[in-house]
């Protein structure tokens, strides 16, 4: 089907480019010691992938929750993320 319909990509390169972040990181930082390490990792790259996908800057976004937690304030949500799920 993908030889006759040029919409159709011929690999899945898009899930290889969004793993990629997490490979390389992964090999150039040897792993991780700790499960919380292990957390920590998993929770950034998911944001920043997250916030790629929504035509966001990842730092800001992150830099605004950091801001929340010091404030002790609701972490900003994305008005995307919100319209499949009801937000606080």
């Amino acid at each position: 089907r993908f030889m006759s319909d040029d919409d159709i990509p011929l690999t899945n390169n898009e899930a290889e480019r969004a793993l990629r972040g997490y490979v390389l990181w992964r090999k150039g930082s040897y792993g991780v010691c700790s499960h919380r390490g292990e957390l920590f990792r998993q929770r950034i790259l998911s944001l920043v992938e997250t916030a790629k996908r929504l035509g966001r800057c990842p730092q800001e976004w992150l830099r605004a929750i950091v801001k929340a937690c010091i404030e002790k304030t609701d972490y900003p949500i994305p008005a995307e993320l919100c319209a499949s799920s009801p937000c606080r």
